[in-house]
C-alpha cells in the first residue's frame, strides 16, 4: 500500500474532527473556559487506548510502569479456566523527558519481544478558538526473540526487526467523550510466509466514554489496508473498562489480538469475534515522580 495513501484518509478525516459541532462561543460556554484558548486535557486516562497508543504523553520527569496480561482463549472453557491458564505478559516503562515528549522502553513474553518507542505531542487541542484536534506521533521498533527454525535458511539478526509508525489525531468533543484516528504504517524485515507483504498499513479509530469520575468505557478498531483475508489475518476490535483510582489506572478489556505489541495486534490478529477468538486482559498503569519539575 503506498504511504499517500493512509495520509490522505489522515487529512481527510482530521478534516471531519476539525469541523465543529457548535459555534466557537458555545464551544467556549461547553467547556467553561471563557477566558481565551487553554489546553483540553484528559481526552484519556492512559497512554494506551487499550492496545494502541492514545494522544496521552507521560508527563516531564515521571516515569510510568505498565504491566500488562492477555489470557488465552475464552472459548477454550473450562479445561483452561476460560483461559487464564494460559498467560502472556508485557512490562514495560515510559519516562517523560518533557511533557509532549517521551521515551520507553518494554519486554512482551508473546514472541519474547523487545521494543523501544519514542512518542510526542506535537498539537495540543485547545477550546475557545485554539487547536481543533490534538496530533501525536508514535515510532516503535520490536526485536523478536523466538529461536530461528533449523530448516537451512541463512537468517540474519537484522531480520528480527519490525517497525511501527502511528499518528493519532483526536479530539475530545465533551466532557464526556472523545474519538481518535490512529493510521499506521507497519514494516517486516521478515515475513513467515511469502504471500505476506513487508509493508502494510492500518487506519485505527479509538474511544472513550466517561461514565463517572472513576470509570470509562474505550473501545478500539483497526481495519487493515488493504484487507489481507487472504492470509489468514483479520482486523483487530477490543473494547474495555478503565477503572482510576488516583494513583493507578487498571484497564480491563477483551479482544481478538492475542499479542499486545503494534506489530502483532495491528498486522498479526488471525482471531475473529464471530468464532469467539477472545481473549481477557488488563493493564496496570503506575505513574512514578523519579525528577523534578522546574
Amino acid at each position: 500500500m503506498k504511504g499517500g495513501l493512509v495520509f490522505a484518509l489522515l487529512f481527510g478525516a482530521a478534516s471531519f474532527l476539525s469541523h465543529p459541532l457548535w459555534g466557537q462561543d458555545d464551544l467556549m460556554s461547553f467547556f467553561d473556559e471563557p477566558s481565551g484558548p487553554e489546553v483540553v486535557t484528559s481526552a484519556f486516562k492512559a497512554g494506551r487506548i487499550i492496545n494502541v497508543q492514545s494522544p496521552e504523553t507521560t508527563g516531564k520527569g515521571e516515569l510510568n510502569f505498565i504491566i500488562a496480561h492477555r489470557f488465552g482463549r475464552i472459548s477454550d472453557g473450562w479445561y483452561a479456566l476460560f483461559g487464564l491458564d494460559n498467560a502472556q505478559m508485557r512490562m514495560g516503562l515510559d519516562y517523560g523527558v518533557t511533557d509532549q515528549l517521551q521515551v520507553g522502553v518494554a519486554r512482551s513474553s508473546f514472541g519474547k519481544t523487545l521494543e523501544a518507542n519514542i512518542k510526542m505531542r506535537f498539537v495540543e487541542q485547545k477550546s475557545g478558538g485554539g487547536a481543533p484536534v490534538s496530533l501525536t506521533g508514535y515510532s516503535v521498533v520490536m526485536r523478536d526473540g523466538m529461536r530461528f527454525p533449523e530448516d537451512g535458511l541463512e537468517r540474519l539478526g537484522i531480520h528480527r526487526l519490525s517497525y511501527v509508525h502511528q499518528l493519532v489525531v483526536s479530539r475530545k468533543w465533551s466532557p464526556e467523550f472523545s474519538l481518535a484516528l490512529i493510521p499506521s504504517l507497519v514494516h517486516r524485515n521478515l515475513v513467515d510466509q511469502p504471500a505476506r507483504a513487508n509493508d502494510l498499513g492500518t487506519l485505527g479509530f479509538g474511544f472513550r466514554y466517561k461514565l463517572n469520575n472513576r470509570l470509562s468505557v474505550n473501545g478500539e478498531y483497526h481495519y487493515l489496508l488493504p484487507r489481507a483475508l487472504e492470509d489468514g489475518l483479520h482486523n483487530s476490535l477490543s473494547v474495555g473498562l478503565d477503572i482510576e483510582t488516583g494513583g493507578h489506572v487498571f484497564q480491563l478489556h477483551v479482544t481478538n489480538s492475542r499479542g499486545m505489541f503494534e506489530r502483532a495486534f495491528l498486522a498479526e490478529t488471525p482471531g475473529r469475534w464471530q468464532d469467539g477468538d477472545l481473549y481477557f486482559g488488563f493493564n496496570i498503569n503506575r505513574v512514578f515522580q523519579v525528577a523534578e519539575r522546574r
